[in-house]
C-alpha cells in the first residue's frame, strides 16, 4: 500500500502535474488578460477619455498599444507559442501600470489632508497589475510545458536532426 501511495503522488505527480500545471497557468493568464483587452476594444470610446498619457503619448496611442498588448500576446501565451518571448510584453506593460498608478496614489495622498493619508495608505496601489507581473514572470522562468505548440516545434526540429528528446536539452 505504502509503494502504491508513494508511485501516485511523488513519481506521477512529478511526470504529470508539473506540465499540466504550466498549462493551467498559462490557460489562467492568457484567457485573463485577453479579456482586458476585448473589454477595452469593445468600450474603445470610454477608456480613450479615462487612459492616461504615457511618456508624450495621446491616450488613444497608449490605449490601442495596451490592446494590441492585450490580445495578441495572450492568444501566444494560451497555445505555447513563443511562450517565454510573449510573456514579456505583458509583463512590461503591467510593470508600467504599476508605476503609472502607484503615481497617481501618491499624488492623491500629498493632495489630501493628513486624515485621509492614512485611509489611502491602507489601500492596494495595483494588485491586478501585480499579480499578472507574477503570472507572467512565472511562465517566463517555468516556461510552457509539454502541452505547448513550442515543444511540439522542438520534437519536430529534434526528429527532423534525428536527435533524442533528451539530448536537445
Amino acid at each position: 500500500m505504502n509503494r502504491k501511495l508513494r508511485k501516485l503522488f511523488i513519481i506521477g505527480a512529478y511526470r504529470s502535474y508539473g506540465n499540466l500545471a504550466r498549462l493551467f497557468m498559462r490557460l489562467f493568464a492568457g484567457l485573463l488578460f485577453l479579456q482586458f483587452g476585448i473589454r477595452q476594444m469593445v468600450d474603445y470610446d470610454y477608456f480613450v477619455t479615462v487612459f492616461p498619457e504615457i511618456w508624450g503619448m495621446s491616450s488613444a496611442t497608449v490605449l490601442t498599444l495596451m490592446i494590441i498588448v492585450e490580445l495578441v500576446f495572450p492568444i501566444l501565451i494560451v497555445f505555447g507559442f513563443f511562450t517565454r518571448l510573449a510573456a514579456v510584453p505583458p509583463m512590461i506593460s503591467m510593470i508600467i501600470a504599476e508605476a503609472v498608478l502607484f503615481q497617481g496614489e501618491m499624488s492623491e495622498m500629498l493632495c489630501n489632508d493628513a486624515s485621509q493619508s492614512v485611509v489611502f495608505a491602507s489601500m492596494p496601489l495595483g494588485y491586478v497589475p501585480l499579480m499578472f507581473m507574477g503570472l507572467f514572470f512565472f511562465i517566463v522562468l517555468a516556461g510552457p510545458g509539454k502541452v505547448s505548440v513550442d515543444y511540439l516545434l522542438t520534437l519536430y526540429i529534434a526528429n527532423k536532426n534525428n536527435l533524442n528528446e533528451l539530448t536537445t536539452i
